[in-house]
């Protein structure tokens, strides 16, 4: 796999967001803040802190620190956009330097990002915990009426 870009895994939160609700979306992001978490801990910095100073942070001002002490995984910025380019260019250095997260990061984005596909094509899926209980219909630039029988 290619390795991972800060501006793919921001287009993957984004579309896990917007598209991947329920269930589905909340593991995903559950998974890359885990991800994020062991960046964290050893970072010098926290990418989503405010230089300013961030009231949410840890009051002890280690970065990687877990303040409620639950060891939760990150809660990922996905609704702050310059916090969540800062986590997913954090993310992509540290990948970088360590194989092991390169590969974590890497499956990350195989199992929940959307790869880049030519403009105009169209990716028909159905994975993971879905249960289709009816017809379904996958394509591109259906014409005409479609019709699954007698009603």
């Amino acid at each position: 796999m290619d390795p991972v870009t800060a501006g793919a895994l921001i287009a993957a939160v984004n579309a896990v967001v917007s598209g991947a609700g329920g269930e589905a979306g909340r593991r995903a992001l559950e998974a890359l803040g885990a991800l994020s978490r062991r960046v964290l801990r050893r970072s010098p910095c926290d990418p989503g802190a405010d230089p300013a100073g961030d009231p949410g942070a840890d009051p002890s001002g280690d970065p990687g620190a877990d303040p409620a002490g639950d060891g939760e995984p990150v809660a990922i910025p996905y609704d702050d956009p310059e916090r969540l380019r800062r986590l997913a260019e954090l993310l992509v250095e540290r990948a970088r330097q360590d194989p092991e997260l390169g590969r974590d990061l890497a499956a990350w984005m195989s199992r929940y990002g959307t790869p880049a596909q030519e403009v105009g094509t169209v990716h028909n899926s159905i994975s993971g915990d879905a249960r289709i209980t009816g017809p379904v219909i996958q394509g591109r630039d259906f014409q005409g009426p479609i019709s699954f029988g007698p009603q």
